[in-house]
């Protein structure tokens, strides 16, 4: 079970989409909003193609205050570089007047919400058609992938026996969770079991695994109504199918489907560069656009 992708939140879209395209390079290939508060901004970033296992989202919800990293959360992310490019991107970033801290897995930093980014050389690389032409970013050196996160809770053994009993995933002697090739979920004991997490600016809504079929995520719908875990909702998000749930911790995890993708309902050649909307939002587009655009900052 490989990782779908990783959603976050932050307050402004420019900064946003300034980072994520020309700091770390990715492609922009859904302008969206929340289908849940069409009055939110959604922005997915990717390799060319918005293959899964490469996107990072984002909800822009304006004036959004500070986060507290309480007793649990879903800490940051790691990405997956080619292996020899550790120095340049250290430069690189180094070169946007960001700070860089030099890690045991690389280098990390903070995007503008202070979303912790974590650089790790990683032995793959990206197709031919996942390489991004206009990236800022040369070709040899782009994003593979997403390779993890962090996942903090107040009681990680109650974690390990979710992702044992409901995913039957791996779990190494220093709570690592295998969750694909060079992929995993670091379960950490909170330090602050005791203090309430608030949602902030560069807090993360929830990560997604892949389902490589609807049936599949059908199934694991039902194994964790007989498992007796947090249901919380399914939806049809157009670009994949969903089901989400909370971990004993209370982190959110969706399962998605792989297919049929974000060129379902715009050509590939110029994702994310105009407002998509789901068919149901649709009668609703002219509303949205003026919200939008009050405040596109």
């Amino acid at each position: 079970m490989d990782i779908h992708h990783i959603s976050s939140l932050a307050a402004k879209t420019k900064p946003n989409q300034h980072f994520y395209t020309q700091v770390l390079g990715l492609r922009q290939v859904k302008y969206t909003v929340n289908q849940e508060n069409p009055h939110m901004v959604h922005l997915f970033y990717g390799d060319y193609l918005g293959s899964p296992g490469t996107v990072i989202t984002f909800f822009i919800v304006p004036f959004l205050g500070r986060r507290v990293n309480g007793n649990h959360d879903i800490y940051g992310v790691y990405l997956g570089i080619p292996t020899g490019t550790l120095s340049w991107w250290t430069t690189w970033i180094k070169s946007q007047d960001i700070e860089v801290e030099t890690t045991k897995h690389g280098i990390s930093f903070n995007d503008p919400d202070d979303f912790r980014i974590t650089l790790q050389e990683i032995d793959e690389s990206l197709q031919p058609n996942q390489i991004i032409p206009t990236s800022p970013v040369p070709a040899e050196n782009q994003i593979i992938k997403i390779i993890g996160t962090d996942w903090i809770g107040p009681d990680i053994a109650a974690s390990e026996d979710f992702f044992k009993q409901y995913l039957n995933l791996n779990i190494d002697q220093n709570h690592r969770i295998e969750v694909g090739q060079n992929q995993f979920i670091q379960l950490i004991q909170s330090d602050q079991p005791d203090e309430r997490t608030r949602f902030g600016r560069g807090s993360t809504d929830h990560l997604a695994l892949a389902s490589p079929t609807d049936d599949d995520l059908f199934s694991a719908w039902s194994r964790a109504a007989d498992q007796g875990w947090e249901q919380e909702v399914y939806k049809d998000r157009t670009w994949f199918k969903s089901i989400y749930l909370r971990d004993p911790s209370d982190n959110r995890l969706e399962l998605a489907t792989v297919t049929p993708g974000f060129t379902v309902d715009e050509p590939l050649e110029t994702l994310g560069e105009s407002l998509v909307l789901p068919k149901w939002l649709e009668p609703r587009r002219a509303e949205i656009e003026d919200n939008l655009a009050h405040q596109s900052v």
